[in-house]
């Protein structure tokens, strides 16, 4: 029993306690990358390892904080083995910190020759370096002054610029650093030839009709990101390169390469979901990349919800020469909502210009409906109408804003002289504004306005007139449950106005709770209008596929509890 016990003594895991005594600003930067505190719990730890690492500490700890601009840094430890543990007390004195107090750009090359350029970049240099003269010397703000020289000069005209000299000169005993970078611009470089790879499937026009790259044309570093985006946009596609070969030799006439990487001619994309707007549902989508083979979109769709059904064929055009896409449809749609049934009959084409902070669709569109009202009325409104739409975003992420905001606004409307029952104008504004509280808080507002002016709503559209109440609107209230009151049944009226405000808090990992207050209603006039009040909590999940969220709110004019909730998912 004894020779086992000493067996199982000599088996356990050698491991130790580090007690660190530095400043707080550094101490976490210590502990992420020190080695000692990275073995103190390792199954393969040994005292004559633990031994090593005390040995090269002080260097280690030194060459560390250099990074962070201390140059005296001095490092104490001991080791002591406290109720059979073995504990390492480590003392770190930073001493004063380095001070930047000049940097220098040299430039040679053919730039020296482009005087208006030339001043640009030395303009730009003395900006970014004038913020670092006078604080702390840092390795990261060092590279970034680097890189981000570098880039200056490779944005424009000169794409094969090298740093040919790069130091920072330290001096420990007067605890300045000089920084010096030396830049060869190189010769200037002009656009050559557009030459595409990887084409196979998809005609070479979808891809020349995007390049707006003139041969003799500047170089312009922007230019080709911008031409990579646009076409990582199109669904042909699952990745692209743009970028030039640069001669080393005058004429200094660099070719464009462009290397794309097809996606496959047909995808087929079934969902499943549940929303407590419209109930559970199901849906397929069929696309086809290559229709006339002149790289057209053909695209159906069939979504069949509890509340709502929708089948759509719809052709498109990709981006043209102009920036403009367009686009061609024809689908039915139906819904059953709160006493309101209505199936819809669509034809129409649009044209869309869309950047990546901004989106136009104008649109003319052929809608026949056939609406009953649950008290047994019906009518056949028809209408021909001719639409805009604007949407602008400026948000810090798309998948989950914290600051900015999104702008969607759209007005159209027909004429009874033109294919319509009767002439009406749609008027519809939908702001939201997130702005981030302290580290861990968002808080979110939103507006939303909209007005049909016509003499009366009899003959317009369901769809261009409005309901309000349900998630994404007042929550509270079911969906599409606030409106014009017809035998207990809601029809839609010709204004809306809802407001929300709400506050999200981090709670663990990709989980924030919620808390919210909404406002509104539609009606069937400003006079008549009677908004509602519903307020409740929430949780937000960040998805990999975006936020969802859960909702109890009560719908206070009601007294009403309401659980209001959307998932989806796609495979």
């Amino acid at each position: 029993m004894a020779f086992s016990s000493l067996l199982i003594a000599a088996e356990a895991p050698f491991t130790y306690r580090v007690v660190l005594n530095a400043d707080a600003r550094v101490a976490s930067l210590l502990e992420q990358y020190l080695e000692i505190f990275k073995l103190k719990d390792s199954p393969r730890n040994s005292s004559e390892q633990l031994s090593r690492s005390l040995e090269f500490l002080p260097k280690s700890v030194a060459d560390l904080l250099a990074t962070e601009g201390y140059f005296n840094t001095k490092t104490v430890s001991e080791m002591k083995v406290e109720q059979g543990r073995t504990v390492v007390y480590i003392t770190v004195d930073l001493g004063k910190p380095v001070i930047i107090h000049d940097a220098k750009l040299n430039v040679t090359g053919e730039v020296l020759e482009n005087l208006p350029r030339l001043d640009m970049l030395k303009s730009r240099f003395e900006t970014r370096s004038d913020e670092l003269i006078g604080e702390k010397f840092t390795q990261n703000e060092w590279d970034d002054l680097k890189k981000r020289t570098l880039a200056s000069f490779m944005a424009r005209d000169y794409p094969a610029s090298v740093m040919s000299l790069s130091e920072a000169i330290i001096d420990p005993e007067l605890k300045t650093a000089q920084l010096n970078i030396s830049m060869d611009s190189g010769p200037a470089y002009v656009y050559g030839p557009v030459q595409i790879h990887g084409l196979s499937r998809y005609p070479e026009k979808l891809v020349r009709d995007l390049v707006d790259l003139q041969a003799g044309a500047p170089y312009r570093r922007n230019q080709l990101l911008n031409l990579q985006t646009e076409l990582q946009n199109l669904p042909h596609f699952a990745s692209a390169l743009v970028d030039v070969s640069l001669p080393s030799s005058p004429p200094y006439i660099a070719p464009v390469q462009i290397d794309v990487q097809e996606s496959p001619l047909n995808k087929v994309i079934t969902n499943l979901g549940y929303s407590t707007n419209t109930g559970a549902q199901a849906g397929v989508d069929y696309r086809y990349l290559n229709l006339f083979d002149r790289g057209w979109i053909f695209n159906s769709k069939l979504e069949i919800k509890q509340k709502e059904q929708l089948f759509d064929i719809a052709v498109a055009i990709p981006k043209m020469p102009s920036g403009w896409e367009h686009n061609g449809y024809i689908n039915y749609a139906s819904s059953d909502i709160e006493g309101l049934q209505s199936d819809n009959y669509r034809i129409g084409v649009s044209r869309n210009w869309i950047e990546r902070k901004q989106e136009h669709y104008i649109s003319l569109q052929y809608l026949a409906e056939h609406r009953q009202i649950s008290n047994g009325s019906s009518d056949r409104p028809h209408s021909l109408t001719l639409n805009y739409k604007s949407i602008i975003r400026d948000l810090d992420s798309l998948k989950d804003p914290r600051n900015g905001y999104l702008l969607h606004t759209e007005i159209g409307g027909a004429s009874e002289r033109v294919m319509s029952d009767v002439s009406f104008v749609r008027a519809y504004g939908n702001a939201i504004h997130y702005n981030k509280i302290g580290q861990e808080g968002i808080l979110a507002l939103r507006l939303e306005l909209g007005q049909t002016f016509t003499r009366s709503a009899v003959g317009v559209p369901t769809e261009w007139l409005f309901r309000a109440g349900g998630m994404g609107s007042v929550r509270g209230y079911d969906y599409q449950s606030l409106g014009v009151d017809i035998d207990g049944a809601v029809a839609p009226g010709r204004v809306l106005a809802t407001s929300s405000i709400e506050y999200q808090h981090l709670v663990y990992k990709d989980w924030r709770a919620a808390i919210f207050y909404d406002y509104g209603g539609a009606g069937a006039d400003w006079g008549t209008l009677n908004p509602v009040r519903g307020t409740g909590i929430g949780a937000r999940w960040l998805s990999p596929v975006g936020q969802i969220g859960a909702d109890i709110a009560y719908g206070i004019d009601k007294s009403q509890l309401r659980f209001q909730f959307a998932m989806g998912l796609a495979f």
